[in-house]
């Protein structure tokens, strides 16, 4: 039986059905997936967003972290030379990476990438931005996020024939399972246990709380929202380092909603009352929890954006403006008064909430899994989930 390790920092609870269904389609192909992962840094914490995976595949090591929490060292090289395969996270953090990194750049084990290639944050270490530029290419297979990434990749001199374009996604069906089950009366209850009219236009946050979302930014568009739409409520899912922040604001405004971390069925009965996903700040994986709900994405132009945010068709499930708070406010406003233009953006929503899913996901993943492994020829992933 062939052995895949797939290395992680720690385990995001959005990731958990993606390990779950790559375990049980590889376990099937006769490959044995292990994946190795150790707690959060102290800053990931925070976001209590992280759990532990099944033991019959995880792999929970103890992790040092070095220089602020800037380097982590995990305890998985024996378990790395003896996997026909090791995928790790296209990350300069990770120590191992050093050693596995040169390795694959000279034939002796078989690593590939998972990740999105391109530094999405502006980089002030030249020296850690060139090495990643210059090992884009030292590893036998990329397992790339989205097709900007393959692009990216293929401009500096990735060969096509060894990426596979995963198309990035979370297990949105649940979600759009729990929304259609929840009834009007339901969601009629919760508006008013939170004190929101049954009429009043709802913005939603969800993501983790700290500076990349541009949480100041928000509070303060939301303001502007309110000075002009008097009953618009927003409702703010997460944690993080600035999550006092937020508390201390919301004490003294009944109409905004602190819900802390959210999963689940908690969620999505927060997202079923919602009309407009609010997110100034970076965008990624979270786009697809605002599709899945069948709620338009508000966003900002910005350098920041995960690549997921090619997912966004701009007047089709979602709108930018520029990033400043008044042009964002005046555009959440805007749409907010619209009916007619809100319930086309949320049609556009739900229509791409069923194209990115997690089945594709794993599909594509496990085609270049084997792919990477010198397999013979696998049928297509749309015709591996219809034979599924």
């Amino acid at each position: 039986m062939r052995k895949v390790l797939l290395i992680e920092a720690q385990i995001k609870q959005y990731r958990l059905p993606f390990y779950e269904q790559l375990y049980s389609m590889l376990g099937a192909d006769h490959i044995e997936l292990k994946v190795g992962y150790s707690n959060p840094s102290s800053v990931e914490a925070t976001k209590k967003d992280t759990c532990d995976l099944p033991l019959n595949y995880g792999m929970k090591v103890k992790g040092y972290w070095l220089l602020h929490e800037k380097l982590l060292f995990q305890s998985l090289f024996r378990t790395a030379i003896t996997a026909d395969l090791v995928v790790v996270d296209q990350g300069n953090k990770f120590l191992l990476n050093y050693i596995l990194l040169p390795l694959s750049h000279m034939g002796i084990r078989r690593v590939a990438f998972w990740g999105l290639g391109k530094n999405c944050e502006d980089s002030q270490l030249r020296l850690s931005e060139w090495y990643r530029r210059k090992t884009l290419n030292w590893v036998s297979w990329w397992f790339a996020y989205t097709k900007g990434t393959s692009s990216y990749l293929v401009e500096n001199r990735v060969p096509p024939l060894k990426i596979t374009v995963v198309e990035n996604a979370i297990d949105t069906r649940q979600i759009r399972e729990h929304i259609e089950g929840i009834q009007m009366e339901e969601r009629a209850a919760l508006r008013r246990r939170l004190g929101i009219p049954l009429s009043a236009p709802v913005g939603i946050f969800c993501g983790a709380l700290h500076k990349a979302k541009s949480i100041p930014f928000l509070i303060e568009a939301s303001k502007l929202i309110r000075a002009r739409i008097a009953d618009f409520h927003l409702i703010v899912l997460g944690g993080g380092p600035e999550e006092s922040s937020v508390c201390a604001f919301v004490q003294g405004n009944s109409w905004m909603h602190m819900m802390g971390p959210r999963f689940g069925k908690a969620k999505s009965e927060l997202l079923a009352i919602s009309d407009a996903f609010l997110m100034p700040g970076a965008v990624g994986l979270v786009i697809l929890d605002a599709f899945a709900a069948g709620l338009p994405l508000l966003s900002t132009r910005l350098n920041i954006h995960g690549p997921e945010m090619e997912y966004l068709a701009e007047g089709i499930n979602g709108l930018i403006s520029e990033p400043t708070v008044p042009a964002f406010a005046d555009m959440a406003t805007s749409l907010l008064l619209n009916r007619d233009v809100l319930d086309r953006l949320k049609a556009g929503a739900r229509e791409s909430g069923v194209k990115y899913t997690i089945e594709n996901m794993v599909a594509n993943f496990r085609e270049g899994i084997h792919q990477c492994l010198g397999s013979s020829a696998l049928p297509s992933a749309a015709r591996i989930l219809q034979r599924e």
